[in-house]
């Protein structure tokens, strides 16, 4: 491997930030770049919004709150069942929703009707822990489209409350994309906190109510609950739930649920005013583009392509300080809005520049360039957003190079890393430079994902555990050939790889120290019978019919075994290379040839001596 710090590239360099604004320069004349209102992950912790890969990132198992409780349809004496594990987003409760194409049945229980889905019945009365009850009649879920229903807490939350006497406010819905197989297949919607919510509001023009700030606390509409942390207010709203006498069972359910993979934290889904990449107008170029990259292996290939396949919008900003700052400006007063992206356009419309015109790109200097609306001449604000981090390493093949560099070396014919980034930087990689040439065309002809390195026990390797390996204490140890073959050897690169030095030092190291001493003892003995090395060749030993029919075999071997790890290593087969090596090595070379021929060393006759030097010397150092 070689390292060109003389021409590294380093994304905080203005160069590279300004070679990076052209792209979202390609991304706005193309109508990619947007500005909107959608539902984002949001860390509480970083206080800012995360990408679809970032959460992709951090899946954990998590403990969260089992609740099912019940709202009274306004023209039936009969109550929904319905299930969430996040309390708080009752304060945003818009509809619940029921699957169309599913039955649903009407059960006497506990002195009232109830209303839950025909195949959740049984198990739900198992875990709210009620034995008598009797289904009434069973209808489709399609038949509760419309009906309104009274949320139990409106009287808590003012700023709900008065949403609620909007016409199509907390109302049922029929919607395909809700799961009968959990809870009741019954499902509280929040527009505010779900992505499936807020699209099914969109659809249906239904208003987001949102008393949530940056904070993720609770604003004064949010009543009661105002100023307390979202996830806080869970178990005071179960109480509230509770004292209304529509609680019907809470408990506990373990599940994978996102962290940040920067804090940790707990994500939660927000609606936000972001910029967005929306990619389902790029039509098919970035999957047609994906298409034509050679992926060695089918199981990487076919999980990125349907990723591609996705075209999720791609929320590109950020509320944090540090990083590529958008170059938008907004009018305080009429909000018209001016997109400058590089610095010779922010200098020419400025009106003021207090750090000259050679200003820093980053915050706080970018902010401080003054410059007056064209419309209305009142004081235009930055839009206090920096790009996604990913999106930064994701220009890298235009945002580091001249024009003329790019032409000449991308696509790249080689890259890799691990598997996680067919949501991470592969991905970036591939939709950035569709967008930068607005054509199908991928920035590498091929891509390797690899499977993680994991400890002995297959465990993640984290300095907090205490079970890092670290490279340079490994290599200072065991030989460097030995640790590369053991990375061959070990399994396919597409799988994990638990690495154990115990392992390292059985087979691996067995197959290499065979080699070693043959070598070593061809070494040896030819020292002492004064054999020139130098002097032996293939084609000098079939002049001379010196081969026999056992070197002839063992050269045929070797060509085998040489176009095989050739080929394997060609398609990062890697694993298959080392099984070849380690067959030749170890059957055809140490238990069978030299037993053979290991006579002809100790012979008397000198041309037999010679000729079982000459195998010796063209065989292991062919």
């Amino acid at each position: 491997m070689s390292l060109n710090q003389e021409n590294a590239y380093w994304t905080y360099k203005d160069e590279y930030i300004e070679r990076e604004w052209q792209l979202l320069k390609q991304a706005h004349e193309n109508d990619i770049l947007t500005e909107g209102y959608r539902v984002v992950a949001y860390c509480p912790s970083c206080q800012t919004s995360l990408s679809h890969s970032e959460v992709n990132q951090g899946y954990e198992m998590v403990q969260d709150p089992s609740l099912y409780y019940k709202v009274k349809l306004q023209d039936e004496d009969v109550y929904l069942i319905v299930w969430t594990t996040m309390p708080f987003t009752l304060v945003t409760d818009a509809m619940v929703g029921f699957n169309p194409d599913e039955e649903y049945v009407y059960v006497s229980a506990s002195n009232e009707t109830w209303i839950v889905g025909k195949i959740r019945l049984e198990e739900f009365m198992k875990e709210a822990k009620v034995e008598d009850y009797k289904v009434l009649k069973t209808v489709n879920g399609s038949e509760f489209e419309g009906k309104k229903y009274t949320h139990p807490l409106l009287g808590d939350i003012s700023g709900l409350e008065k949403m609620s006497k909007i016409e199509n406010y907390h109302i049922a819905v029929a919607e395909k994309f809700v799961d009968v197989n959990a809870g009741t297949g019954i499902v509280h919607l929040s527009p505010a906190n779900g992505e499936d919510d807020y699209n099914i509001a969109m659809k249906r023009k239904v208003e987001i109510f949102s008393p949530i700030d940056d904070e993720v606390k609770f604003t004064e509409d949010a009543g009661k609950y105002a100023g307390m942390f979202v996830r806080d207010a869970d178990e005071k709203i179960v109480q509230d739930i509770k004292d209304k006498n529509a609680l019907v069972r809470i408990g506990k359910i373990k599940h994978k649920y996102p962290l940040c993979w920067r804090s940790k934290h707990k994500l939660v889904w927000l609606a936000r005013r972001e910029y967005f990449y929306m990619l389902d107008r790029l039509d098919d170029k970035a999957v047609d583009a994906a298409q034509k990259v050679e992926y060695f292996f089918d199981q990487p290939k076919n999980r990125f392509l349907e990723i591609i396949k996705e075209k999720h919008p791609w929320c590109i900003s950020r509320e944090r300080f540090w990083g590529c700052p958008l170059p938008i400006w907004k009018c305080t007063e009429c909000e018209n809005i001016e997109r400058l992206f590089s610095r010779k356009e922010i200098v020419d419309v400025a009106d003021d520049l207090p750090d000259g015109p050679d200003f820093e790109l980053h915050r706080p200097w970018i902010d401080r360039v003054s410059i007056k609306c064209k419309k209305c001449s009142a004081k235009m604000q930055r839009e206090e957003f920096v790009l996604d981090t990913w999106h930064n390493s994701g220009a890298a093949p235009f945002a580091s190079l001249s024009d003329d560099e790019y032409k000449k070396t991308i696509p790249a014919p080689f890259f890799t890393e691990g598997i996680d980034q067919t949501r991470g930087w592969a991905y970036t990689l591939l939709i950035e430079n569709v967008i930068f040439n607005n054509k199908d065309t991928s920035p590498y002809n091929s891509f390797l994902f690899q499977g993680h390195v994991l400890d002995e026990k297959g465990n993640k390797m984290s300095k907090s555990t205490g079970n890092v390996l670290d490279a340079a204490d490994l290599l200072d140890e065991y030989p460097v050939d030995l640790v590369r073959f053991y990375f061959m050897w070990k399994s396919s690169p597409i799988e994990t790889l638990n690495f154990s030095t115990k392992e390292l030092m059985s087979r691996p190291y067995q197959i290499l120290s065979t080699l070693f001493h043959i070598h070593l003892y061809f070494k040896q003995n030819s020292e002492y019978d004064k054999f020139n090395i130098n002097e032996a060749t293939v084609g000098w030993a079939k002049d001379n019919d010196m081969l026999t029919s056992t070197d002839i075999w063992l050269l045929s071997k070797l060509q085998k075994t040489i176009e095989l790890s050739t080929m394997s290593n060609t398609e990062c087969k890697f694993h298959e290379s080392a099984s070849a090596i380690e067959d030749f090595l170890i059957n055809s070379l140490s238990q069978i040839y030299i037993p053979i021929t290991k006579p002809e060393l100790w012979n008397d006759d000198e041309n037999k001596k010679i000729e079982g030097m000459l195998s010796m010397q063209l065989l292991p150092n062919h």
